[in-house]
């Protein structure tokens, strides 16, 4: 996060947020922890999932609009933004989307 803070590496945008790239935290293991980190590791890790994406959102506007009766409309608008973008690459990309795939379509 400070390195992309900093315009010092750069990000790969998901349906749902940004994600950092592998060739930078692939960089950062070996010199921090001194340790090789697998492009497997950071497929799974980094895969938008998107049925689990979509229940959480299920879920977490529920909560708010039953639970949290002052909760912002821009909560829900935001939620269903989200709700889009996921629906959207599910129907270009599938249910599971490798970090990789987003990359290279030019999503980052």
């Amino acid at each position: 996060m400070e390195l992309r803070t900093h315009n010092e590496v750069d990000a790969i945008k998901t349906p749902t947020g940004l994600i950092p790239r592998y060739e930078d935290l692939r960089r950062l293991f070996l010199m921090v922890h001194g340790k090789e980190y697998h492009e497997g590791a950071y497929a799974r890790q980094f895969m938008v999932r998107v049925p689990e994406n979509l229940a959480k959102i299920e879920r977490v506007e529920k909560f708010y609009r039953t639970e949290v009766a002052d909760t912002p409309e821009l909560l829900f608008i935001i939620l269903e933004e989200q709700k889009e973008r996921l629906i959207q690459a599910r129907a270009e990309f599938g249910d599971y989307i490798s970090p990789f795939t987003l990359e290279e379509a030019g999503q980052g």
